[in-house]
C-alpha cells in the first residue's frame, strides 16, 4: 500500500482534476498566490508550459525537469525555482510529491 505524504488537512484543501491518469493536486489560493500539494500515484508527463514564477520542494521520489535545452532531476529535499513565464516541460516520476507556491493568486483559474 502507498504510503499518503500529505495529512487529512491537506486532504480537505480543494482537489483539481488536470485529466492526468495518477495526478492527485490539491490546490489553495491566496490573495498574494497559490499553493499546490501534488502527488504522482503513477508516471505523469506535462507537456511544456510556462506559468508565473513557481518554488517547489520536493517531499518524496524524483522529477525530471527541462527548461532552455537543458534536463535536471530533483529529488526528495530539493528545492528550485522556475522563473515567470520560462517554457518548460516536467514529468513526475510514480511516488512523487511536492508542493509548490505560484507566485499568483488566481493560477490554475485563467
Amino acid at each position: 500500500m502507498e504510503k499518503e505524504l500529505f495529512t487529512q488537512i491537506i486532504k480537505n484543501i480543494p482537489s483539481v482534476d488536470y485529466g492526468l491518469n495518477g495526478l492527485e493536486v490539491h490546490r489553495s489560493h491566496t490573495k498574494e498566490g497559490t499553493m499546490y500539494f501534488v502527488t504522482a500515484h503513477e508516471e505523469v508527463e506535462f507537456s511544456v508550459h510556462s506559468h508565473a514564477e513557481q518554488w517547489t520542494i520536493v517531499i518524496s521520489g524524483e522529477c525530471t525537469y527541462t527548461a532552455n535545452g537543458e534536463t535536471k532531476i530533483y529529488k526528495k529535499g530539493d528545492t528550485y525555482t522556475i522563473p515567470a513565464n520560462i517554457p518548460h516541460q516536467i514529468t513526475l516520476h510514480k511516488g512523487y510529491s511536492e508542493v509548490d507556491y505560484v507566485n499568483n493568486p488566481l493560477d490554475g483559474e485563467e
